[in-house]
């Protein structure tokens, strides 16, 4: 297929670019005026790049009218930690996507798939399948949700079928520093002490590969609608810090308990994966052990 990846430059983009070209796509890669290549080095000469900002309606339509993508995947948006829960770019994000998706109506293209996050459920009901009852409480999730709404409305308008795949916790290669598995790996990889919560909160991890694989396999089925991708098997935090010190050597250096954890923060998040596993072609490529392994080895590449 000739798919259009936005976002291609960042932290699932750039692993989803990679896979797609493997498996014979031509990909048109979007990426932001001024945004670093670094994570698309190893793959960029087998891409179609296109510098825009998806908030450029015309550009983004006439890029769309020239290109004639079969397929789009669309993983751009704000994930600044710390930021992009609350920020109102969310709200600008949504309406340069409804654009977007009514631009590859408009030329052809059969297949959207968007990315959503699992901040879409009531995180009460702890495994989250697609008919888990939906109650975001950020700007982010709610501006998430109804994009899936919409998306699916005008999918069944235009007769574009619609994919919304809910992401779950990722880790990896590339990961912002400030995030989980990044800071307490630099933290230990430099001798420093990592100071984390007691770690009780049960998550589900995925590694960013695994997540842009699933992502991929949803892009090739003919899933429509929601459709979690994540691993299924719930761990705790502590256990991922405890495994993250035992591979480095240095468990000395870990803090649990040092930080409080986040109020409200709910204690059990895990995805009920059957949907993607029953009705694509995916399969996770790394254990939670080696996904770690896998992200230690690079960061240590990175200190060297």
């Amino acid at each position: 297929m000739k798919v259009l990846l936005t976002g291609a430059g960042g932290f699932i983009g750039s692993q989803a670019a990679r896979q797609l070209v493997a498996g014979g796509h031509h990909v048109v890669a979007m990426l932001r005026p001024g945004e670093s290549t670094a994570r698309l080095d190893d793959v960029l000469a087998s891409l179609e790049v296109r510098t825009l900002d998806l908030a450029d309606a015309p550009g983004v339509a006439a890029m769309v009218a020239e290109t004639r993508p079969e397929a789009c995947l669309h993983p751009a948006w704000n994930a600044e930690p710390g930021k992009y829960l609350h920020s109102r770019e969310n709200l600008r994000l949504v309406e340069s996507t409804h654009r977007l998706a009514e631009a590859l109506a408009d030329h052809g293209c059969r297949r959207f798939v968007g990315v959503g996050t699992n901040a879409e459920y009531d995180p009460s009901y702890g495994y989250l399948s697609e008919r888990t009852p939906t109650a975001p409480t950020y700007l982010y999730s709610a501006c998430k949700l109804a994009l899936s709404h919409s998306l699916a409305q005008f999918g069944l308008l235009t007769g574009m079928e619609v994919a919304w795949a809910r992401l779950f916790y990722l880790y990896g290669p590339w990961e912002d520093p400030r995030r989980l598995v990044s800071s307490v790996t630099r933290a230990l990889l430099d001798g420093r002490e990592a100071p984390c919560s007691a770690g009780l909160q049960v998550r589900d991890f995925l590694h960013v590969a695994d997540v842009a694989g699933g992502l991929v396999a949803v892009l090739r089925s003919g899933v429509q609608g929601p459709v979690n991708v994540g691993s299924g098997e719930p761990v705790t935090v502590r256990e991922v810090v405890t495994r993250l010190g035992a591979i480095i050597g240095r468990p000395d250096l870990l803090r649990l308990g040092a930080l409080e954890a986040k109020a409200g923060e709910p204690h059990f998040v895990c995805a009920d994966n059957a949907k993607l596993r029953a009705e694509t072609d995916w399969a996770p490529a790394f254990t939670l052990e080696s996904g770690l392994v896998d992200t230690v080895d690079w960061w240590r590449r990175r200190a060297g």
